[in-house]
């Protein structure tokens, strides 16, 4: 049995008022409402029980390059596969996901970022409190 909860494709991924953006403008992928551009569409490719979200945009993956148990601030992209796992969250909506770095010893999960600025980013940080941010998958 395959543990692939959502198909190959391209999405726009939604999370906290927004979608998920990565352009260079911003120093990190950013959530800003829709707008339909490519920098908002993410290729999701599944292998081994793991996930990578590549950006159409600018073909960077979602991730960081370094230590993957280490907490990011900042996501700002890596030209390396970056595995995810995919989980349905405590709210048990079948529609959307924890995504948690599949390499991360410390369970690792992508987040809001607590920096405050303009735009808001992601970051990758641990689970509960601030952590845990449920994600949707749309079809382009």
């Amino acid at each position: 049995m395959s543990d692939q909860v959502i198909p190959d494709g391209t999405y726009t991924v939604r999370g906290p008022g927004g979608q998920l953006t990565m352009d260079n403008s911003f120093p990190g992928v950013a959530m800003l409402p829709p707008d339909g551009e490519p920098t908002q569409q993410w290729n999701v490719a599944f292998d081994s029980g793991t996930y990578t979200l590549r950006s159409v945009a600018s073909d960077l993956y979602l991730g960081n390059d370094g230590d993957p148990s280490q907490q990011a601030m900042i996501v700002k992209g890596t030209r390396q596969p970056f595995a995810w796992k995919l989980s349905i969250g405590d709210d048990d909506n079948e529609q959307t996901y924890v995504l948690t770095s599949a390499a991360s010893s410390e369970g690792l999960v992508l987040s809001m970022s607590l920096l405050r600025i303009y735009p808001p980013l992601v970051a990758i940080l641990p689970p509960g409190g601030y952590g845990t941010v449920e994600w949707a998958f749309d079809p382009v």
